[in-house]
């Protein structure tokens, strides 16, 4: 396990959850049709509505396979965190990475102080130090 594949993670939610906004927004458009059919245009749609719809739709899609890649990366951070002693060090992933919390909240939660900089530090000294060891 890398920090990389922990921030590949967080991002990962971080853009599932700007989709799902962007969806949210998209079922309320900002003008309605006119109700006249549209003379001479092609096949695309001439409403905010219906582009809208479409929109939600293409977005539907790429957030289902967000959540997949999601999914599978969790699988593989839960698995991992099955074979870390420290339970300081599992209980910072846990509220960092999948609750997405910030580094001042995370810091509340496992010390009871906030701090931007103890908690991720720790994090990084032992990954700095898993790395030391695999060499």
């Amino acid at each position: 396990m890398t920090i990389e594949t922990l921030e590949q993670y967080y991002g990962i939610a971080s853009n599932i959850e700007a989709i799902e906004e962007e969806i949210a927004t998209l079922y309320n458009p900002y003008s309605s049709p006119n109700g006249r059919p549209q003379e001479g245009h092609s096949n695309i749609p001439g409403s905010p509505t219906e582009r809208n719809a479409m929109r939600i739709i293409q977005l539907k899609e790429i957030c289902e396979n967000e959540r997949e890649r999601m999914y599978g990366l969790a699988e593989e951070i839960e698995t991992w965190l099955t074979t870390v002693e420290d339970t300081e060090i599992v209980s910072i992933v846990r509220w960092r990475y999948f609750l997405r919390c910030t580094w001042k909240r995370v810091n509340m939660k496992v010390y009871g102080y906030p701090s931007y900089d103890y908690s991720r530090k720790k994090l990084s000294r032992y990954f700095e130090n898993l790395s030391e060891m695999s060499e």
